[in-house]
């Protein structure tokens, strides 16, 4: 086996010799990969029997570190806490008191539901009194019994799920490189895999163990167990191995390989070959690591360091700038191995601008926003992936209607208006009071090929008095005059105050949108509007006040509410 993956608990970690990446998935979807040396290493790869005691022991090891890692890469955890404190009195890194912590949790847990319920249930079951060999093989039968059953029942905890998908998209990318012999179609099952490898062991051991039941003193029943147990550990290594063969003896595999295997996603198998690709390109034909080009691993390694000098900047911009670089989509920019010196000296010089706290926007002068591009400047609010959701719900409801008038109100560098036109068969009209605003919003319409009416109006002011429309959607100011100073500098220093400033509550615009929209909404017209924080109580009061009924929102990736949708009529 080349490659080694071990199934994480939002995502997967590869590691091949001296080399190892990392790849989870955090709460908003996106990838986040870390690279390094490999410190265990597996060691008699090449001698049976050896390799899998060593294998078993150094997996699980990387199991509870990698558990860890893809937490802390995904953001699920928290920087303070307990450990952290333990961790600075014992003057140890965080993860080590994290991963002690969770294997002695792991091994209790483990002792009474492999080892304490499985005995009592057992000789409950079959007593005492019957033959010796009998009644130890009838035993161990009960034992491995109840260890289905439990497996079974992890098999359909949620946080269990994740684990066997990414475990299955692992066992597919061995296949599709391979590493492992296609046999059948269902490539997830592959059988030499380290949680079916564990599993296989433990069930064997049991089994083994108590059929043989020894019971000498105490100290030799723990010598003679151990010594059984790390036979089995080789063993069943070997036969895992050897059921890779075939299709017949991979069909038998199924028989642990089933509770531990799931048929992944797009994404989980994503996730998967990112790892292996990320190890693999650090390596050249002959197996040395390539000097030439910039490893990609190595490249997002240096740029990860830059940019977590300031904490506050998501990783994701990775993906942004090196995609942007490259003039290609992100998912296009995965597939890149290896960077020359020239596009390597491009990225990192636009990573340490990101660092310095200027936003992406500003660097290249451009934004994409709904998989479209958008030319920005410091005179236009850059539009955010959580305005993204706002459009998705009015073209959601647009959905194949023809010739709907829509009405963006703010339209800025027009990234609402123009991905509407572009996406739809309605009528667009985009209001700015700023004229710079418009100038920018009309290149951006016409790179785009739509047309779109621009007007320079406050709000509904130069509209004409008789103009309806079906929609009307905005993404007004929406941040408390008071709360614009100690906004993060990419924010106030490259925004447009006059895009961010809501007034005094930052409701201002609310007020005026509500109150004027009903004049210039047909009858069964909505009106769609994105919203701060903690806003939509507020908003959705003066919604009310106004007369708009049906009232929903939509929340962001964050869980906040970010749209309130709205109905008019004046029937009602």
């Amino acid at each position: 086996m080349k490659y080694f993956f071990f199934p994480c608990a939002t995502g997967v970690r590869c590691q091949n010799r001296e080399r190892f990446a990392v790849v989870a998935i955090d709460e908003r979807g996106a990838k986040r990969l870390k690279t390094g040396k490999v410190k265990n290493k597996i060691i008699l790869w090449n001698v049976p029997f050896f390799r899998g005691i060593s294998f078993f022991f150094l997996g699980i090891i990387a199991l509870f570190y990698n558990y860890w890692e893809s937490l802390n890469l995904s953001g699920f955890v928290s920087a303070n806490g307990v450990s952290e404190k333990v961790a600075g009195k014992l003057n140890v890194k965080k993860e080590s008191v994290v991963i002690t912590l969770l294997m002695i949790l792991s091994l209790i847990i483990s002792l009474f539901l492999l080892g304490f319920v499985p005995s009592k249930l057992s000789f409950l079951f079959i007593g005492l009194s019957m033959n010796f060999v009998l009644r130890n093989f009838l035993i161990a039968v009960t034992k491995v019994a109840i260890l289905f059953l439990i497996l079974l029942i992890f098999r359909f905890i949620p946080l269990m799920q994740d684990l066997y998908k990414f475990n299955g998209a692992a066992n597919q990318v061995r296949v599709r490189q391979g590493e492992v012999q296609k046999v059948g179609k269902k490539d997830y099952y592959s059988p030499l895999n380290i949680l079916n490898v564990i599993v296989f062991t433990l069930i064997l051991s049991v089994f083994v163990i108590t059929f043989v039941g020894i019971s000498l003193a105490v100290y030799w029943n723990i010598l003679i167990n151990l010594a059984i147990f790390l036979v089995c550990c080789g063993l069943g290594y070997e036969i895992c191995w050897l059921c890779e063969k075939s299709y017949f003896t991979k069909m038998l595999a199924l028989v642990t390989n089933f509770f531990v295997c799931a048929k992944p996603t797009i994404t989980h198998d994503e996730v998967a070959r990112i790892a292996y690709t990320e190890v693999k390109s650090l390596y050249s034909k002959d197996g040395e690591v390539q000097e030439k080009e910039i490893a990609r691993s190595t490249l997002l390694a240096e740029m990860q360091t830059e940019l977590q000098k300031k904490e506050k900047f998501d990783k994701a911009d990775i993906d942004w700038i090196i995609a942007t670089v490259l003039n290609c989509s992100r998912a296009e920019a995965k597939l890149v191995r290896s960077f020359d010196q020239k596009t390597y000296r491009e990225i990192m010089k636009a990573t340490s601008a990101r660092a310095s706290g200027k936003p992406l926007s500003a660097i290249f002068g451009f934004v994409e926003f709904y998989g479209l591009k958008f030319n920005v400047n410091k005179k236009v609010l850059s539009p955010r992936m959580e305005t993204e959701i706002l459009v998705e719900q009015v073209l959601k409801d647009i959905g194949d209607k023809k010739n709907l008038e829509v009405l963006d109100l703010g339209t800025g560098s027009g990234a609402i208006a123009v991905t509407i036109a572009k996406m739809t068969k309605s009528k667009v009209v985009a209001v700015d009071i700023s004229k710079s605003a418009l100038t920018v919003a009309q290149e951006n319409a016409k790179m785009h090929n739509v047309k779109v009416d621009f007007v320079e109006s406050d709000l509904f002011d130069k509209l004409k008095k008789h103009a309806k429309f079906d929609i009307i959607v905005s993404n007004p100011p929406y941040i408390r005059t008071l709360d614009i100073a100690g906004l993060d500098e990419e924010v106030k220093n490259f925004d447009p105050v006059t895009a961010l400033d809501g007034g005094e509550d930052g409701l201002e615009f609310y007020r005026r949108i509500s109150q004027e929209a009903t004049q210039h909404l047909k009858n069964g017209g909505r009106i769609y509007l994105e919203i701060g924080a903690g806003q939509f109580k507020a908003v959705e009061k003066l919604l009310q006040e106004a007369g708009f009924t049906n009232i929903t929102f939509k929340r962001d990736y964050a869980k906040i509410i970010r749209v309130i949708r709205a109905e008019y009529d004046k029937r009602k």
